[in-house]
């Protein structure tokens, strides 16, 4: 009785560094990040103190947490160098400092979730905090645009691209928590509309809506492509897994492609989201223009990179004339990555974001149940849209955006965890 209030106490602890994590401006200040750290390694520890914790039984739960402590050795030697052989890389090493913490943070909500996500209960309760936290801020993205005229929605974010980052994860998941009840529900009831439309799943059909809606209103070009073809390439990987779709599943992703894009989506807003795509902006041309000059810092920092959280530091001396104004982040999370890591340092998360997709697409097979196959369905497309994002965009460099990450990445490698030790 004690451990599993223990354990309770734990996952509340869990789900509401989740709950919190957008408010503050993405937890993308230096007085709000910390306070995820300390719930997240008060928890860790909580964890570790536990009268039981699970053993880990699959390879997928095995070689990430095997590559987590690989990324944190590998920023131990960024920011101390090794005595004797190499000195630190890095060029700022508070900033340094700074990416670690948040990565120990990162590595702690992962192992958290393995242990903690053992149950369709706990993720469904999890995710249906993510969507509720996510319909809030959607709610909040609505107000400031129609009440406060405000050009685009940002919600409690300072840049609309990371609420529209913010967005794509919540409507990947909440897509994936209606897929996994309607699968469940198709099974043993005949389809009906009005079930579809006003039953318990029309209250999450009525939350996604709303979530286009707010996506629609960043008037974020890449988000909102991100979205949609992460829809389509994770449908196609689903089908292609499973070779099958049901009614609901079918109507839900149509529904979602066709009314909410164009009907909805016109009537708050994608007309002005077009002429964003159409027109070259002078933000358009300050991101072709820098990738320039960030292939030239990356020749420089090819192996052992300049040292997380570096980019601000390490930029300046590559900037001319020609640079329009001062850049503080590379505007792709890739190139980011890169410069900061250097290759040796983006090898770990490569094979963590590899054994997490294989983990989401594992779960897509017709072995897998309605449940499990939804889910993943969900959090392949959170993935696969974050990553689109990330070609144009550093989603990965809010707190909060990346916390959500590495949950669609866990998700689904707790539910195999599960499946193991049953």
């Amino acid at each position: 009785m004690r451990a599993q209030t223990q354990t309770g106490t734990l996952f509340a602890l869990f789900a509401l560094g989740f709950i919190l994590s957008p408010w503050p401006l993405g937890s993308n200040r230096d007085w709000a990040w910390p306070l995820l750290t300390v719930l997240y390694v008060c928890a860790g520890l909580g964890l570790l103190f536990r009268p039981q914790i699970h053993t880990l039984t699959t390879q997928h739960a095995k070689i990430c947490m095997l590559a987590f402590a690989a990324s944190l050795a590998w920023l131990m030697v960024q920011w101390f160098g090794i005595p004797g052989l190499l000195e630190a890389p890095t060029i700022d090493s508070f900033a340094t400092r700074k990416e670690f913490l948040k990565t120990v943070t990162y590595a702690g909500v992962f192992m958290l979730a393995i242990q903690l996500l053992r149950s369709q209960d706990r993720i469904t309760i999890m995710i249906y905090c993510v969507i509720l936290t996510g319909l809030l801020e959607a709610l909040l993205g609505g107000i400031q645009q129609l009440i406060f005229d405000m050009p685009r929605a940002r919600g409690s974010f300072p840049n609309p691209n990371h609420f529209a980052g913010y967005l794509e994860m919540v409507l990947g998941i909440a897509i994936g928590l209606i897929l996994a009840k309607s699968d469940k529900d198709a099974s043993g009831n005949q389809f009906s509309v009005l079930n579809f439309l006003t039953g318990p799943l029309g209250r999450l059909r009525l939350i996604i809506i709303i979530l286009v809606v707010a996506l629609v209103m960043t008037r974020s070009r890449m988000g909102n492509i991100a979205f949609f073809s992460s829809l389509l390439l994770s449908a196609a990987v689903a089908f292609y897994y499973s070779r099958s779709f049901s009614r609901y599943t079918a109507i839900l992703l149509a529904s979602i492609l066709a009314l909410d894009a164009l009907i909805i989506g016109n009537y708050f807003g994608i007309e002005r989201l077009g002429e964003r795509l159409r027109n070259t902006t002078s933000e358009q041309n300050l991101r072709v223009d820098i990738l320039d000059y960030n292939l030239q810092i990356f020749q420089d920092h090819l192996w052992f990179g300049s040292g997380p959280g570096t980019y601000e530091a390490v930029f300046p001396p590559y900037r001319d004339a020609l640079l329009p104004k001062k850049a503080t982040h590379a505007e792709m999370d890739y190139m980011e990555l890169l410069i900061e890591l250097g290759l040796l340092g983006v090898l770990p998360l490569v094979i963590i974001l590899a054994t997490g997709l294989h983990a989401q697409v594992r779960l897509l097979g017709r072995r897998a149940s309605s449940f499990e196959r939804g889910i993943a369905f969900g959090c392949l497309a959170g993935t696969v849209s974050l990553l689109i994002h990330g070609i144009a965009d550093v989603n990965l460099q809010i707190p909060s955006n990346a916390l959500l990450f590495v949950l669609l990445l866990a998700i689904p490698i707790a539910l195999l965890e599960s499946r193991e030790s049953s």
